[in-house]
């Protein structure tokens, strides 16, 4: 094995211009070790996280009932949605600044992005906050019963996932995907798992779980904190600069393209549950987190991938940012069909785990799943378009996939039921990939497909 420690070394070796395309191929080749260990600690996290919250779920089911379990749903999707929203979209975009930042050395500027950013959480949770209190002191009576408990825990939480998504993404963007994910996909997910498992005997309301939920997304955030204090204090003297311009036309568009696509599953079941009862919620809920439970190590690839798509393209290294994307969507393809079939062999016995009401929305679950196969073939391409700032035309695409996917459950749902759902889901992430490729292509003349495999490198 080659020991890449000193770079500089090698580039003499191989400094000979001839020599250059072997020498940057070499790199590559080693750096996949060091992917390959990074991938395993952050999946490994994930997995760990997405375990106790499958804890969490199942405890909810068995000992609260479907319907608790269903509340629970709806309460995580709100919790996630918000998280997002607070920041107007700037945690969307800070993994992209931080990587393009460190690249180009700007670090007044990463600190001014997130001096904007922690703004904008407070504005929004002072803005939100303040709608509340005119509702709960002017309208108390068209509130439903325990409203206010419930507003309030999902506010709590979401200011604290907010910041949370904020430090783990510029981490992120910084190379430290390790440090910056944990405390989000380990840390969180686990302190709930444990106090719920302890305390469910004495929990007589859905409401203690949202509680502790809250108070794990706080402990997560300052176990962040310190996680990165060391590097606050070094920048500390950096003055901070500003390219709000910038910052606000790639966030505004990339808050709709997160909504519409990383969180698309949290609008389908808020839209699904104005249509269906707590029961069906509960199935759908568990259906999803299984695709998410098993979309972890997609996300795990892109997110150690992405800085390095992120640098070439700052670079113009057109060669390697083909390969860093070819990398992405071989690992994306082969992972997404061993979990289809995965979930084809042992699809009902998970989901009898919570009950055998469960059992029949195997269908259901594969359906969801295929979503994975559908990103992994045509690849990256919201991230293509958006380290080219052209982002505008993500989050419009996006929406015309919502509208889509909420007129097939309307037109569906009380025909087909949750099969219904699925569907839709699947369906419309298959219009939107395809047309963010082909949009991507087109304006860039980057493919970022599986099919750009086939086509001979570029150097």
């Amino acid at each position: 094995m080659h020991d890449f420690t000193n770079i500089s070394e090698l580039e003499k070796k191989y400094s000979s211009p001839n020599d250059q395309e072997n020498f940057v191929s070499l790199l590559d080749r080693t750096k996949l070790w060091s992917y390959f260990h990074r991938f395993a600690a952050v999946l490994a996290g994930r997995v760990g996280g997405a375990l106790s919250i499958f804890l969490v779920n199942l405890l909810l089911a068995r000992s609260l009932g479907a319907p608790a379990l269903g509340t629970y749903a709806i309460y995580v999707s709100l919790v996630a949605i918000l998280s997002i929203c607070l920041s107007l979209g700037f945690n969307s975009t800070a993994s992209i600044f931080a990587a393009e930042y460190k690249t180009t050395g700007h670090n007044g500027l990463l600190k001014g992005y997130i001096n904007t950013a922690l703004k904008y959480v407070a504005n929004s949770t002072l803005l939100l906050s303040s709608a509340l209190l005119v509702v709960w002191l002017f309208l108390p009576d068209i509130l439903p019963p325990n409203f206010l408990l419930f507003a309030f825990l999902v506010i709590l939480t979401a200011i604290g996932a907010s910041l949370l998504n904020l430090c783990s993404a510029v981490q992120v963007g910084l190379g430290r995907q390790v440090a910056g994910m944990l405390p989000e996909t380990l840390l969180r997910p686990v302190l709930v798992g444990a106090v719920v498992f302890i305390t469910i005997d004495s929990l007589h309301n859905i409401y203690w779980v949202m509680a502790l939920s809250a108070a794990a997304t706080w402990i997560a955030l300052f176990s962040a904190y310190l996680a990165c204090a060391k590097q606050l204090t070094e920048n500390k003297s950096t003055s901070a600069q500003y390219d709000l311009k910038r910052w606000k036309k790639a966030s505004r568009p990339w808050l709709a393209t997160s909504l519409l696509w990383d969180y698309m599953i949290d609008l389908v079941l808020l839209i699904t549950s104005l249509m269906a009862g707590a029961v069906e919620i509960a199935i759908l809920h568990v259906c999803f987190r299984y695709r998410m439970l098993a979309g972890f190590g997609m996300r795990t690839i892109y997110l150690l991938l992405m800085p390095e798509i992120t640098s070439s393209n700052v670079m113009g290294e057109t060669g390697r940012l083909r390969r860093k994307i070819a990398q992405t969507n071989s690992a994306s393809l082969f992972y997404s069909l061993a979990m289809i079939m995965f979930f084809t062999v042992f699809g009902e016995w998970l989901l009898t785990l919570f009950s055998l009401e469960f059992a029949n929305a195997v269908p259901v679950l594969i359906i969801i799943s295929l979503t994975m196969v559908i990103r992994a073939v045509f690849g990256p391409a919201s991230l293509v378009l958006a380290v080219n700032n052209l982002n505008l035309a993500t989050a419009a695409i996006s929406l015309l996939g919502l509208l889509a996917t909420i007129v097939m459950i309307v037109l569906f749902i009380g025909q087909f039921g949750l099969l219904a759902v699925a569907v839709a889901y699947s369906l419309s992430n298959l219009m939107v990939s395809v047309m963010l490729w082909i949009h991507a292509k087109n304006k860039t003349g980057i493919d970022s497909s599986i099919f750009a495999l086939a086509k001979p490198a570029i150097a």
